[in-house]
This record gives C-alpha cells, sequence and structure tokens, in this order.
C-alpha cells in the first residue's frame, strides 16, 4: 500500500505580486523564528532581485489571536532585501495598532465618506405615480464592437533594466529577455527567443493568461500575481526547453514542456 504523502506546511510568509499595491507579503505565522529562517532561505540565492519595490503586509491568514510579529524588525530586513513595505491589510485591531507603532499605514477597504452614507437613514420613498401608456418601441442601435487591441511585438533584444508592457492584449518577443529585463502583459506572453528575465502575464487579473517561451531560463514568471523565482535551474523537463506557463484552478502555477 502505498505511504500516504502528508502535506508540506505552508510558508511562514509568500509573496505575490499585486497591481494596486506592487507586492503582497502574505504572513502565514507571526513567530521571529519561523520568519527569520523563512526569509534567509527566499532570498539567499537572488539577495538583489527586488529593487525597492513598494510592499503591503496582509494578515488575513493569521490567527485571530495571533500576537503581532516584530513589525519594525520585518520591515527592515525585507527593506534590506529590496522590498519597501509600507502598511498593513486585512489586520485585527491589535496587530494594526502595533504596526502603526512601528511606522506602518493600515489599509482599509471602507472611506469614512462610505460609512457616513451608511450611517444615514434612508428617505421616505416618493409615491409611486399612476402608469403612463408605454410608448411605441424603437429600434435599437447594434452595439458598438470593442476596438481591438494590437499585439504588441518586440523585435530586438532586452538588456538588464529595461521593461516592456503590453496594456490591455499580449505581447510577443522576437530575440532575447536577457537576466534583469522584464516583459508584462495584460495577456498572454510569447517569447520565441530564451527567456532569461522576468515574465509577468495576466498583469490585470487575467487567469487566462499563458507565457510561451522557445527557451525557459527564467529569473521569475508570474500570471495573474502568482509567481516562481528561480533560485536554481527549473526542472529538467523546462531548463532550456520550450515551455508554457498557466493557472491551475486560479491559483497553481503548472510549467511544463511544449
Amino acid at each position: 500500500m502505498p505511504r500516504r504523502r502528508e502535506p508540506r506546511p505552508a510558508p511562514a510568509l509568500e509573496l505575490k505580486t499585486t497591481r494596486l499595491t506592487g507586492i503582497q507579503i502574505i504572513l502565514n505565522s507571526a513567530e521571529h523564528a519561523a520568519l527569520e529562517t523563512h526569509l534567509t532561505t527566499l532570498f539567499a540565492a537572488t539577495p538583489d532581485f527586488f529593487d525597492g519595490e513598494a510592499a503591503v503586509f496582509d494578515c488575513g491568514r493569521l490567527p485571530a489571536d495571533a500576537p503581532a510579529p516584530d513589525w519594525a524588525w520585518l520591515a527592515h530586513e525585507l527593506k534590506r532585501r529590496g522590498l519597501n513595505p509600507f502598511a498593513v491589510q486585512n489586520a485585527s485591531p491589535e496587530l494594526a495598532a502595533a504596526a502603526v507603532a512601528a511606522g506602518l499605514l493600515v489599509l482599509n477597504d471602507s472611506t469614512p465618506a462610505a460609512s457616513a452614507a451608511a450611517a444615514e437613514p434612508e428617505p421616505e420613498p416618493a409615491p409611486e405615480p399612476e402608469p403612463a401608456a408605454p410608448p411605441a418601441p424603437e429600434a435599437e442601435p447594434a452595439p458598438a464592437l470593442p476596438a481591438a487591441v494590437p499585439t504588441r511585438i518586440i523585435d530586438k533584444p532586452l538588456r538588464s533594466g529595461q521593461r516592456v508592457y503590453a496594456a490591455g492584449g499580449d505581447i510577443v518577443v522576437l530575440a532575447a529577455v536577457n537576466p534583469g529585463a522584464e516583459v508584462i502583459a495584460d495577456g498572454s506572453i510569447h517569447v520565441y527567443a530564451p527567456l532569461k528575465g522576468r515574465a509577468l502575464a495576466g498583469a490585470r487579473g487575467d487567469t487566462a493568461a499563458r507565457i510561451f517561451t522557445t527557451q525557459l531560463e527564467a529569473e521569475l514568471v508570474s500570471i495573474a500575481g502568482v509567481y516562481r523565482t528561480f533560485e536554481s535551474a527549473p526542472d529538467a523537463a523546462v531548463a532550456k526547453k520550450p515551455a508554457q506557463i498557466r493557472l491551475a484552478d486560479a491559483s497553481q502555477l503548472v510549467i511544463e514542456p511544449l
């Protein structure tokens, strides 16, 4: 009888890219030792990967009675590694108070104006007028078709530090994406050359977007904010070979040969 495989424990924190707040730091633990160990492991191979990107701590997965992490220490450690955490979200009042004391902001989905509007009593409904005879139906004009977004095509190699973005559509790259270069698209990304830098598809949340390349050697790949870095070479089945990257169940990144 095959031995049952135990599920892997969740890491102390996870990183996810977002369009609104840059990098989302999802906390699964508030324990200092667990966070320190995972930070050391996570950034061991790529200590200079991030370059001052804004980041937000997400406390939504922490237990309701979890003690506050050492916010000042945690923010300092991430800044040393190139991230710039500035706020927390989904935090309990206790976690939020400790974060504010450490100099962080607290993000809230509600606004004072919305809260005031919700508190005001609803006015009495006006009496309904007597129904009038309906007007003669008019022929509705045919809806205008949305303008097609052209695919962006890049036919020159992208050097370290270069970033190209295809807003609203796909991007096709016909030359190498070198280490340190970044390709971003709201749709899918096609690289008909070595992909050695970063590729972020579905930048506005399109979970159906995909990444295709004829030679996978990427530093980072991401679809709709779900990403993976390659501290070492990709699996032998796809390393330096044609591959595609897609999402399964809208949350699991799948990398497979073409």
